[in-house]
């Protein structure tokens, strides 16, 4: 059933309370169990694999790595139109993210070099999440920055079905990409291999991409032994709505993150009693039990409410878009105007569709190129240059307490060595 709240004479904070909120991840419960497979899965390998994919999902894949040619087969069966709408999408995210790299830089000065070197991580895995769906536009949104960045060995775990393989066209688009490495484990189980390596799969250095609870609580619970992304759980949507919204097209926008199921949360915020009263009877089934629609007093009061909800999505379709978008500062993606469903997003528009949930956007960022990279500073010296600086290092070490640190520069000052 739709919930329908009146926010007007509410305080922000306590009606953020009362939203709908994925974060089960972090849970005791959740955290315990997510906890017990990874550590399973570290100590006994495949063996405590094979028994939680089957306890889990019903099957025992064998092997666990996907052949080759049963990718090769996935990608020949691929349909000439659905390929060139993977390849119209693939070309769009590497589009964005040859833009967002990160470049190495060097400047000197006096004497006095600093630098920093950018270098891709050497082996990423990427988590495919299965469940309610396949996800093979998850692949691309993963693969396609990791691929930019420069990453030269990508693992892949996917859930496998009710008939031990992996979705096909989650198949055919690591054919496209070009990808070997595939493994037909999902859940924290897969996590866990990932980061610790079992017999069959190699361990990585750091692990990406959306999954339900269990997966997001194991990454972090390996989180150290590898590097992981920002939690990316059950799908979001906020939308900021005025009165001259088309009632029809929100309810869609709405049921369309709902759709996911599993957690997920659509809001809509709007200061039209009438725009709720339109929307409300548009809404059915499953989805239309994760929807909230809240009356607000005006705009700023919905961005004060989107910026402590803090979510996966907001969409903006109102005439004051530009002001508004200046405004939200806490949001995975904005969708902007009528005419950019949160749907473009999710599938082609070209940023990755990887997403910070649960509120972790007041700190976090999409999965991008920034993920797949490592940056290491530098720094040179000239005599000269040390001359200049050096006493005020040693001023600042023994300052601190450190007798050796301010050494290590007056050694080489007073040139005793």
């Amino acid at each position: 059933m739709v919930r329908v709240l009146d926010a007007r004479e509410t305080d922000p904070g306590e009606l953020v309370a009362q939203l709908r909120r994925p974060g089960g991840f972090l849970s005791e419960k959740v955290r315990d169990a997510a906890r017990r497979i990874v550590a399973d899965v570290r100590d006994r390998g495949d063996e405590a694999l094979l028994e939680y994919t089957e306890r889990f999902d019903g099957v025992r894949p064998d092997p666990i790595r996907v052949p080759l040619e049963e990718i090769e087969r996935a990608r020949n069966a691929l349909s000439p139109e659905v390929e060139e709408s993977f390849r119209v999408a693939m070309e769009n995210v590497r589009f964005f993210h040859e833009r967002e790299l990160d470049l190495p830089f060097e400047t000197s000065r006096n004497g006095a070099t600093t630098g920093q070197r950018v270098r891709p991580v050497r082996r990423a895995g990427i988590y495919v999440p299965g469940g309610h769906g396949a996800y093979p536009s998850t692949l691309v949104m993963a693969a396609v920055p990791a691929r930019v960045a420069g990453v030269g060995e990508i693992a892949v775990c996917v859930p496998p079905g009710p008939d031990g393989k992996v979705s096909s066209h989650v198949l055919a688009v690591v054919g496209l990409l070009g990808l070997e490495e595939v493994y037909a484990v999902g859940g924290a189980q897969a996590v866990g291999a990932m980061a610790h390596g079992t017999e069959s799969i190699p361990p990585v250095k750091k692990i990406v991409g959306p999954g339900n609870d269990y997966v997001t609580a194991a990454k972090l619970e390996v989180f150290g032994y590898v590097g992981v992304d920002a939690p990316q759980g059950p799908s979001e949507v906020l939308v900021i709505a005025d009165a001259g919204a088309f009632p029809e097209r929100v309810a869609y926008d709405l049921m369309a993150q709902a759709e996911h199921l599993s957690g997920a949360s659509a809001v809509l915020l709007t200061p039209a009693a009438e725009l709720i009263q339109s929307i409300e009877p548009l809404l059915s089934g499953e989805p239309a039990e994760l929807i909230t629609l809240v009356r607000v007093r005006d705009a700023a009061q919905a961005v004060e409410i989107a910026n402590l909800y803090a979510p996966e999505h907001v969409h903006v379709i109102s005439e004051d878009h530009e002001e508004i978008l200046q405004d939200l500062d806490a949001a995975g993606m904005v969708a902007i105007g009528d005419f950019s469903p949160v749907a473009l997003g999710d599938y082609a528009a070209g940023p990755s569709h990887a997403l910070p949930t649960g509120g972790a956007a007041t700190w976090a960022s999409p999965l991008g190129t920034h993920d797949f990279t490592v940056r290491t500073n530098y720094i040179y010296y000239t005599p000269e240059a040390l001359a200049s600086l050096g006493p005020h290092v040693e001023r600042l070490a023994r300052l601190e307490g450190f007798e050796n640190h301010a050494m290590s520069i007056g050694v080489r000052l007073r040139k005793k060595a």
